[in-house]
């Protein structure tokens, strides 16, 4: 929940290696006002560990992630290793909830660990939430929130059958694994989800069009169900959600953007971001001041280019517009700048009110970030986890 946010709201980057220009540099092209005020971020490092952490998140004291198939957890405060998890095969760290580490693996296993000495506290089997004749396929999400795991899973269907696929929602106990319930979705489930409020929230593409689910968090039954789209062909999936003031806000892979009343599931506005070409709404949607920030990406390929929009949270009316030159990813919003990275390796932040830009080179990769306070935490493109702390300099 809380933290998998946190592990992606970031500030990131090397001042005395990398720098480039303010303003539209690196590969950005901005609809904002060019007279607006662009901070550069700067980030004073801390130290270098000798470990990388693939998709790092920070915890009482302690950065968690995934490198060569193990599970590891360094201290925040010096980057030396405490730990190392090498049971199960774990394939992807999932989150925190309620001092337990939520970790899955490609075979369906899902692992409760302790994050301050590594032990496993349980592991439950896919197995446990199959439906009879059906097996394990793939995890399309793992969700840690309040004291629960929620997982979006597609299961190989019985044998003979005329599906490609079938699919579950399911909670599991985080403090146990103990199953609390799993429900079937038909015909297929999108790998968004996002639980708020004891509120779980996806996508479900149905057989006349694309659909918008709430399922109660205790019991998974259905709250209410919005028509996002009409299309039989292909309505679409859904990509991104974020819940703010009472309102569902969600994107799709057709770059439509949806506001939807968290309590009724009915539609307060849509905006069609009218993109050149096929674009989605990608991971993480902020919500801050009344506006929401999303980035947008290709359907096919997250090394195409993309954008970083702002929308009225309120109308759904387009503020500005920031072109990137590959997809962009949203860490947050610092003293009034919008923070977002890209797989090209530079680290930009952009005014919130204007969208006026300035970024700095990070790495030649994925800077991979968590943000714990002010410290970040961060590939630099080395093979090794950076800690630093992150502040705007002047234009």
């Amino acid at each position: 929940g809380t933290l998998v946010v946190l592990a992606v709201v970031a500030g990131l980057l090397l001042p005395r290696a990398f720098s480039g220009p303010p303003g539209g540099g690196n590969g950005t092209e901005s609809t904002g006002s060019p007279t607006a005020t662009a901070r550069k971020p700067v980030v004073r490092e801390q130290w270098a560990s000798d470990t990388d952490l693939w998709q790092p998140v920070v915890a009482d004291g302690t950065v968690v992630g995934e490198d060569d198939g193990l599970l590891h957890a360094v201290d925040a405060a010096d980057g030396d290793t405490t730990w190392t998890y090498d049971e199960g095969g774990v394939s992807s760290l999932e989150g925190v909830s309620d001092g337990v580490v939520v970790a899955s693996s490609s075979e369906g296993t899902i692992h409760g660990i302790a994050p301050d000495g590594g032990e496993r506290v349980w592991s439950v089997d896919a197995e446990t939430h199959a439906r009879p004749g059906t097996t394990f396929n793939l995890y399309l999400r793992v969700v840690v929130a309040d004291g629960t795991v929620y997982v979006n899973t597609m299961y190989h269907p019985p044998e003979g059958s005329e599906k490609y696929g079938t699919y579950a929602v399911s909670a599991l106990d985080a403090a146990t694994g103990r199953l609390k319930w799993s429900r079937p979705v038909e015909p297929i489930l999108s790998g968004a989800l996002t639980v708020v409020d004891g509120v779980l929230y996806g996508g479900v593409r149905e057989t006349d069009g694309t659909y918008f689910h709430a399922w109660d968090g205790d019991t998974g039954d259905q709250l209410w169900r919005y028509r996002a789209s009409a299309s039989r062909h292909y309505g679409g999936e859904v990509s991104a959600i974020t819940v703010s003031d009472g309102t569902v806000y969600f994107g799709d892979d057709r770059g439509v953007l949806h506001a939807v009343d968290a309590r009724r599931g009915t539609r307060l506005w849509t905006h069609d971001a009218d993109t050149e070409s096929v674009r989605q709404w990608l991971e993480p949607l902020m919500v801050a001041d009344g506006v929401v920030y999303g980035g947008l990406g290709g359907v096919t390929s997250e090394y195409e280019t993309g954008s970083v929009r702002a929308v009225d949270a309120g109308s759904g009316k387009p503020l500005w517009t920031e072109r990137t030159e590959r997809d962009p990813e949203l860490h947050g919003l610092l003293d009034g700048a919008v923070l977002f990275s890209t797989k090209a390796g530079a680290l930009h932040a952009a005014d919130a009110r204007t969208g006026a830009p300035a970024g700095t080179r990070l790495s030649s990769g994925d800077p991979d970030a968590a943000v714990d306070g002010d410290r970040v935490y961060f590939d630099g493109g080395d093979g090794r986890l950076h800690a630093g702390r992150i502040s705007l300099t002047g234009s």
